[in-house]
């Protein structure tokens, strides 16, 4: 189906020999291109199967919908195209010689969003979907259906708990992949920071010494930031090693000194490290919760288009951190309501929009909006050609925030917005606010399409009645000027 597509996007971004590597996310795929000024941008916005095209995290977007696997597999299969599984080497923005990362890796802000992305993406899906599960456990419990002491009950939960108990290691084998790193190494990194033993003296606040140094141990269950710092620690370790040590001892001694030396490193150094800069952005956060509706209202109004210029790939990990620290977080349930304000603009058009492919459009991208809480099809189809409809989701973000601030919204496990989110945003114990914000957002971006568009229509002059046609005096020659 996408074959026509992949060739013609191929094309338009300057033919095989110009992309390093294509990845996909959710909706997009993802160029990162030896020349991004190669690429003909108007040709991929005219290609019918492209809902918009945006230059982001260095790398040329197209945005797809919710079938970009199909499309990612169209443009995979033709001859010459790398992608990250086709066993090429792929060049990611921590490998490419400094001298290029002007031209091909965007700025420093433009790099770190990609490495960001890179990293937390293949989780996303995941970790939505365990968020549904301990929400459904969580209903299960509140209605009697299951006892939470039940042998079920623990089985269950463990699939829901794993995810972010285990993320230390998930996040090793990412993040090191994407720093250039060894990602098998990486993990095993990770997975020595919550080895049983380890994990039974390591004990937060406690005491502890390696060779007579001493540190104070940390639980690295649940960690973000320590991680992500230890691996790119780790990176350059193995880069210096394979510089010191002969090619032959590569194989064994890399991974032997890398394990050896960062395992103590990460208890030492760069897990301390880490945690500090956790505690210390969990502090800021701590003090504007104080003020929810101040939160609630910025996230509410103005998160959606963090999500646009891809920078929630930033806040993301802070707030996962938070969730997982704390047992609640309040920004991700405010920040879904701008999805929510998208979903009332998108039916507005729906109704309102005399144009059949722009109806069509805005259709499906309500759909799996409202099913799955994925935004891009309608921000990048629909809401982003007339500046209007932002004026709209400002004020249905701003409306649901409002709810949100007034009454305490907290979630108490991560997931999307949309219909198979529900579960995980039943659970906390706010959910009737929740969704009444829901409700208020959705209305308030409807509403206020409906006002705007009714006003920019011009008045038409009603026409005369019979009788003062027949009435008028006839009409005087035409005066030529």
């Amino acid at each position: 189906m996408y074959e026509s597509f992949a060739r013609s996007a191929v094309e338009a971004v300057g033919g095989p020999e110009n992309i390093r590597q294509v990845t996909h996310c959710a909706t997009r795929l993802r160029f990162q291109l030896v020349d991004p000024s190669a690429a003909d941008r108007e040709r991929l916005s005219a290609l019918p199967e492209a809902l918009g095209v945006v230059d982001s995290q260095g790398q040329l977007q197209v945005i797809v919908g919710p079938r970009v696997p199909e499309a990612f597999r169209a443009v995979a299969a033709l001859p010459g195209v790398r992608t990250e599984t086709d066993g090429s080497a792929p060049t990611t923005t921590a490998t490419l010689d400094r001298s290029k990362r002007g031209r091909t890796g965007g700025t420093w802000v433009d790099r770190v969003l990609a490495s960001v992305s890179a990293i937390f993406a293949p989780y996303i899906p995941v970790l939505a979907s365990v968020g549904i599960i301990k929400g459904l456990l969580a209903i299960a419990v509140q209605l009697g259906w299951l006892a939470n002491t039940s042998n079920t009950y623990a089985i269950l939960s463990a699939a829901g708990n794993a995810m972010i108990y285990f993320f230390p290691v998930l996040l090793a084998f990412t993040a090191a992949k994407q720093f250039g790193a060894n990602p098998y190494v990486g993990a095993t990194i990770g997975a020595a920071l919550l080895e049983p033993n380890l994990t039974a003296i390591n004990v937060t606040g406690k005491h502890l010494d390696f060779l007579g140094i001493p540190f104070v141990g940390q639980s690295f269950a649940n960690t973000v930031l320590p991680i992500l710092v230890g691996m790119w620690a780790y990176s350059y370790l193995e880069r210096g090693l394979k510089k010191i040590l002969p090619q032959l001892t590569h194989l064994l001694l890399v991974p032997v000194l890398s394990l050896v030396i960062m395992v103590p490193a990460m208890l030492l150094v760069f897990g301390p490290l880490g945690f500090g800069i956790a505690d210390g952005i969990a502090n800021g956060y701590n003090w504007l919760v104080h003020y929810p509706l101040i939160l609630s209202l910025l996230f509410g109004g103005f998160f959606i288009f963090v999500i646009m210029i891809g920078a929630h790939w930033l806040v993301l990990p802070i707030e996962l951190g938070i969730l997982a620290a704390q047992g609640k977080e309040y920004s991700l349930a405010a920040g879904g309501m701008g999805n929510y304000a998208v979903l009332g603009v998108l039916l507005a058009v729906l109704i309102l929009n005399r144009d059949k492919a722009t109806r069509t459009v805005a259709g499906s991208a309500a759909f799996v909006n409202g099913v799955a809480g994925i935004t891009e099809p309608g921000l990048y189809g629909v809401i982003i050609k007339n500046k209007r409809y932002f004026v709209a989701v400002i004020a249905g973000g701003l409306l649901g925030g409002l709810v949100c601030g007034l009454f305490d919204v907290y979630i108490t496990a991560f997931a999307f917005s949309g219909i198979l989110g529900a579960p995980a945003f039943l659970a906390s114990p706010r959910a009737v606010p929740y969704f009444a914000a829901v409700f208020v957002a959705i209305a308030g971006g409807f509403v206020t399409t409906l006002l705007l568009e009714r006003r920019r229509r011009p008045q038409v002059a009603p026409s005369p009645s019979t009788a003062e046609t027949v009435a008028a005096p006839e009409p005087a020659p035409a005066v030529t000027r």
